[in-house]
């Protein structure tokens, strides 16, 4: 079957001296991820294969589900994994599902250190997809559906079996008797995407001979037209991007040139750092607000559980308002012999920490610190300030050696503990 090849291309060319490729697969157990293990174990060999479950607990089945999926897998002879997740919220079922799926799989790949992971979307459920984004009014992102290999926490995730219909999965599965479960909850036509599959797909075709596969192909055009939006983008962002952030400046410079490519790089900068893009509405009030503030003033907005800041001129991504900047730990490396980077020398360290000297505490304000040997001590503030540390980084704690303040994070170490010679330590505030 077609299925097979298709799933051959996914693996990286291997060499005589080249371990086989391990690759993944995304395995519930029905039909679609059914034929996908089996075709992927009979392109790749068993031994590079795994099978991983991911356990939701939505239904009441799901612990024979994981068992017959476990069966399945010992019976094909692949490595099998699974992991249980629990949904937090009542609504949005759906959405935390896949969220939760996703999460739970990346887990796993990197576990078994896996970097390519199969799933078995087919062309039918890309011909949902784009119904689905068509209702909610999705612009190109949206309507560009699912594409074939994406990269995502550095698995690639693959969809082999994105040009082929269900009724060729179904055909192959007959062929090698394959057996697979069957949810329930895919006859439950509460659920949009189940109504989609049972009634509004099936009526479009009745009009429409070829309905299901042109809306395939016109995902994939528009997500070449959203190809072709991202390259332009990054070209824009070349000139409006820096180390500090996104230069208002420039971004509103260019929004007054044309306001559809200045969205157009604000949609690419926020995608790049993995946030989602914003509605219209919200899009139209943060360029009203840009317009009318200051480069120098401060403006902040709460998105996709992040900040988007405006300090110094510049539109920075940091923590949603709500957590603690402080959250993450101090760490102690010990710095190679022919470094020359200071640090706190080993042996009056160890010292310190044998009499549990070394402790953190948090900003109360009035510190004063001394970053150089010749020079007095000054206060935080000003430090902070020379450094251009904004001030929602400024509430690290403090790292204490005793009484003395030893290390300030994105400051550094006391002029009275630092030392450039013998073994040395270095600590470092690590964010979580």
């Amino acid at each position: 079957m077609a299925s097979s090849k298709t799933a051959a291309k996914t693996s990286k060319p291997t060499g005589t001296k080249t371990p086989p490729a391990q690759l993944a697969v995304a395995f519930s157990g029905g039909l679609d991820s059914t034929v996908l293990l089996h075709a992927t174990i009979k392109a790749h060999g068993k031994k590079n294969v795994h099978a991983l479950h991911v356990h939701h607990g939505i239904q009441k089945e799901a612990d024979q589900w994981q068992a017959h999926c476990k069966a399945v897998a010992k019976k094909l002879g692949c490595h099998f994994d699974t992991r249980n997740v629990k949904l937090n919220k009542p609504s949005n079922i759906e959405s935390q599902a896949r969220n939760l799926r996703y999460e739970a799989l990346t887990q796993m790949c990197q576990a078994h250190n896996i970097q390519d992971l199969l799933l078995a979307h087919h062309l039918d459920d890309q011909a949902e997809t784009v119904l689905i984004q068509l209702m909610r009014g999705a612009g190109l992102p949206g309507l560009s559906a699912m594409p074939q290999v994406k990269s995502k926490e550095l698995i690639h995730l693959w969809r082999p079996f994105l040009n082929m219909r269900r009724k060729d999965l179904e055909i192959y599965a007959k062929e090698h008797q394959l057996t697979w479960i069957e949810d329930p909850s895919n006859q439950d036509e509460s659920y949009r995407r189940n109504a989609i599959r049972k009634s509004i797909l099936p009526t479009l075709e009745k009009f429409q001979e070829g309905a299901i596969e042109n809306l395939s192909r016109s995902a994939k055009h528009l997500g070449e037209a959203q190809e072709l939006l991202n390259q332009l983008a990054d070209i824009d962002l070349g000139l409006i991007e820096a180390k500090e952030g996104l230069s208002k400046t420039n971004l509103i410079r260019l929004y007054k040139t044309s306001q559809a490519r200045a969205t157009n790089a604000l949609r690419r900068w926020l995608s790049k750092n993995g946030l989602a893009y914003p509605s219209e509405e919200r899009l139209t009030a943060w360029w009203s607000e840009l317009q009318q503030t200051r480069p120098d003033s401060k403006l902040q907005w709460e998105h996709d559980q992040q900040v988007i800041r405006l300090w110094r001129g510049h539109l920075t991504i940091t923590q949603e308002a709500n957590s603690s900047e402080m959250m993450g730990e101090w760490t102690f490396k010990k710095i190679p012999a022919n470094s020359k980077k200071p640090g706190i020398a080993k042996d009056r360290f160890d010292q310190a920490k044998k009499k549990g000297l070394i402790n953190t505490m948090a900003r109360e304000g009035g510190e004063k610190f001394k970053v150089d040997s010749k020079r007095p001590r000054r206060s935080l503030k000003n430090l902070y300030q020379e450094a251009a540390i904004p001030p929602w980084q400024r509430d690290v704690p403090l790292l204490y050696i005793g009484e003395d303040l030893v290390a300030v994070a994105g400051i550094g170490i006391s002029a009275d503990w630092q030392t450039t010679e013998g073994p040395r330590i270095s600590p470092e505030w690590q964010a979580s």
